[in-house]
């Protein structure tokens, strides 16, 4: 496959592409064709072709003729459907159903008869069959839709927070639980940490013990409270960046006098 040339275009490029289209308008061909044809000869992409025709109808509309005055009243296309054309593609469609035929078949037979993309086509028959649907012998076959396969992540259920930022409990609303028992099972599964916090929870808690010491059963649970309450994230950052607070110092200081007080009275 070869190269397509980029860049400016030439005079002569110019000149050719304008001769090329009015040509074709008067032979009444598709201008889509006539721009696959433009590319080849011209060793051009067709999207750069589509572009540049659309500037040069821009600055010399007068050089281009359109099919309204190119003398071929038979290939003049309306953008608005007549209702000739609208009869025309219920027949053909109902004929080509009846026949075992497939609808884009149909498609492909209309778009050569009335000069109009299968695009077009097939959006106009999804109108008359919503506008007409006793005028079709055939409705189209409904396809199967097949349920999504969640990833094991989304089946997950979150936490529950209320608006001050704490874990929604059951038990707060004894009245209102026993009146409502399937929203109350769907409040207490979600409060059930998952693995994936479960995994969080406890990098959370090893990160303390690497730092601090083996936590006893009292400070886990406080842990495991302020990681619910604040957020895993946060928790493991001020963990981290305890030392840059400018009470860290003062409150280590109170501790070690706490510490030494009690180790000399438990000489004495």
């Amino acid at each position: 496959m070869f190269d397509t040339k980029k860049g400016k275009y030439s005079f002569e490029e110019n000149e050719r592409i304008i001769e090329k289209m009015n040509e074709g308008v008067q032979e009444g061909i598709r201008e889509r064709d006539i721009l696959k044809e433009l590319a080849t000869e011209l060793n051009r992409g067709f999207a750069g072709i589509m572009s540049h025709v659309r500037k040069l109808r821009t600055e010399y509309p007068e050089r281009f003729l359109s099919k309204g005055n190119s003398g071929n009243g038979q290939d003049k296309r309306l953008n608005s459907w007549t209702e000739e054309e609208e009869n025309q593609v219920i027949d053909r469609v109902n004929s080509f159903l009846e026949q075992g035929k497939s609808l884009s078949s149909a498609i492909a037979h209309l778009e050569k008869e009335l000069k109009r993309t299968q695009g077009a086509i097939y959006q106009r028959i999804y109108t008359l069959r919503r506008k007409y649907p006793d005028r079709f012998s055939r409705a189209p076959e409904s396809r199967p839709r097949r349920r999504r396969q969640l990833e094991e992540w989304q089946l997950q259920r979150p936490v529950i927070r209320n608006l001050n930022g704490h874990s929604i409990s059951v038990e707060a609303e004894p009245k209102w639980t026993e009146s409502h028992p399937e929203t109350a099972a769907t409040l207490e599964s979600a409060t059930i940490p998952s693995q994936h916090e479960t995994s969080e929870l406890e990098l959370v808690i090893k990160a303390f013990e690497n730092r601090y010491g083996k936590p006893s059963a009292s400070t886990r649970k406080q842990l495991i409270r302020l990681m619910r309450e604040y957020g895993h994230t946060r928790v493991s950052i001020a963990l981290f960046t305890l030392q840059d607070d400018r009470e860290f110092p003062a409150m280590i200081a109170r501790f070690l006098e706490s510490h030494l007080d009690k180790r000399s009275r438990s000489v004495k």
